[in-house]
């Protein structure tokens, strides 16, 4: 047997990834560790956005084929319980409510921590200040009187600018001590690590700023949605962009931190959840099938893969879990819908990807052509995989047959189905306090 860390980023469009091209000092850390490992060139979030890609990338199957969200009560095949299962030690640790034992992802877990753990490690000041945002029934007085002084009372640096109560440095003290016992005990074991430094709300870390701009002289936007930062259309304002990228490279420095213990032939995957909505297609963090949610980064260490290679065929959320257990000499559960990646041999471009969300909402791409499904209407773009969605195509020039795929593969999602997904996204009895609150202090709650 063999350990593996599953490493994921929320938010994290590959555009903005030094090893993907970008031109900012991002992701120095991850751009070395591609170095020794394999590189997708095309990499892509099957069900892009928190509470659908999970369920796609620890259950195996399309989020589509889950009735409601979360890991599905009993499913017994996600990748944490088959490690489990083959006696690996298993660890999960994500702060994010999505993320959460509300939803059934400490399952298949021997120590799990979610929001509900960090909550209760919380100063008093900060557990004051939620309880009287809770008994605040208004969002305007929330965003324009608590979250100001939430930031004063939370923020850790000397500018008085905001900073999270919870960020990846305290997931990663956490993450490290488990690893380094595991370690020590030469134990096997599965670890999956959630970073959020790059979701809002935004953190303000001037290092990170000096580094991508050169300066620190920008008004810091905690929330873009909130302060008309993103319009949808418009390009975004600059400084949504630099902040951004300095919480990327916050995320950076606390994956490099945990990569620094972990043993150099331990099996690793570092992924993106999905990629962030700056306008262009949507409001700000809109969840939708174009390529700014769906081009997310996919690097992976591991037995049978090149080290410092990057692979031109495509690689997705649903190869992640195939491959981890394929690393491990772990046995690949039927209905999972993707492949090991270390047996991907003739995937050609041409070769659909399919996205899913929620029901309805479906899209195929090939090397010319994607199609995108929202309420029944389709919409299709000519474009290759190197490009994003540019003007719409006519109806009428999308061929036949891509139509074919994307009907034949919602009949699938419906043949296939996986019930027991039972939670969610509403303010009631089956959520608990911490999670909603987690939730709305993330803007998916009203």
């Amino acid at each position: 047997m063999s350990s593996s860390i599953l490493l994921s980023v929320d938010c994290l469009r590959s555009d903005h990834v030094g090893c993907y091209g970008y031109d900012r000092p991002t992701t120095p850390n991850i751009d070395s560790f591609a170095t020794d490992a394999t590189r997708y060139r095309f990499s892509y979030a099957n069900c892009p956005g928190t509470r659908w890609a999970f369920q796609s990338i620890h259950t195996g199957v399309y989020a589509g084929q889950i009735d409601g969200l979360g890991i599905p009560s009993g499913y017994g095949e996600q990748v944490a319980e088959r490690f489990r299962s083959a006696g690996h030690s298993t660890f999960g640790i994500a702060h994010n409510g999505f993320l959460s034992r509300d939803y059934g992802y400490d399952e298949g877990f021997d120590r799990w921590t979610g929001v509900a753990d960090f909550d209760e490690a919380d100063s008093l000041v900060v557990k004051a200040g939620k309880r009287v945002a809770n008994a605040v029934d208004s969002d305007v007085l929330k965003r324009r009187l608590l979250r100001p002084a939430y930031s004063l009372v939370a923020g850790g640096d000397s500018s008085g600018e905001y900073r999270p109560p919870t960020t990846d440095a305290d997931v990663v003290d956490r993450a490290v001590e488990w690893l380094r016992a595991r370690q020590s005990a030469d134990d096997d074991y599965f670890a999956w690590i959630h970073f959020m430094d790059a979701h809002t709300p935004y953190g303000r870390y001037d290092d990170h700023l000096r580094a991508v701009r050169g300066d620190t002289d920008i008004d810091h936007v905690v929330a873009p949605n909130e302060s008309d930062a993103v319009v949808h259309g418009e390009p975004p304002e600059q400084r949504v962009i630099d902040t951004y990228d300095a919480c990327i490279r916050s995320v950076d420095e606390q994956l490099g931190r945990l990569l620094e213990v972990v043993d150099d032939d331990t099996v690793v995957a570092i992924i993106g959840d999905h990629g962030e909505e700056f306008g262009r297609y949507g409001d700000f963090h809109e969840a939708s099938l174009y390529s700014s949610m769906t081009t997310v980064p996919i690097i992976v260490r591991a037995p049978g893969l090149e080290a410092g290679v990057v692979d031109d065929h495509f690689a997705q959320h649903v190869d992640v879990a195939p491959t981890l257990l394929a690393a491990a000499d772990l046995p690949v559960p039927d209905q999972y819908v993707g492949e090991p990646l270390q047996r991907v041999t003739d995937r050609d471009l041409s070769m659909p990807t399919w996205y899913s969300l929620e029901a309805g909402h479906v899209g195929i791409q090939t090397d010319r052509w994607k199609v995108i499904q929202t309420d029944g209407e389709r919409v299709g773009y000519e474009m290759d995989r190197t490009e994003r969605e540019g003007d719409a195509t006519a109806a009428d020039a999308v061929p036949d047959e891509r139509h074919a795929q994307l009907d034949a593969f919602e009949r699938r999602l419906d043949a296939d189905r996986v019930d027991g997904g039972t939670a969610t996204l509403e303010r009631d009895d089956d959520l608990s306090a911490s999670v909603e609150e987690n939730l709305s202090d993330l803007g998916y709650l009203e």
